[in-house]
């Protein structure tokens, strides 16, 4: 009897290390995923940054020419 439930302490020793190595495996992923999300979602924010920096200052250069419009004619 003790030979028989060795092997069962055995095989169930087994299945707890492959469990643990299997759950090691899912974390080890999740991480690997959950930092690629972030690296793209700093990546947008600093792209959209740009962007709209990028539109404000094109929206200051056309607001300046058109101060630079109405002040030429009122100077002659």
């Amino acid at each position: 009897m003790t030979a028989s439930r060795s092997k069962a302490e055995e095989r169930y020793a087994e299945i707890q290390k492959r469990e643990r190595g299997i759950r090691q495996e899912l974390d080890t992923a999740t991480k690997l995923r959950l930092e690629k999300a972030a690296k793209l979602r700093k990546l947008r924010l600093a792209k959209e940054a740009e962007d709209a920096a990028e539109k404000q200052a094109a929206k200051n250069i056309k607001a300046a020419g058109k101060r630079a419009v109405k002040k030429a004619p009122s100077s002659l």
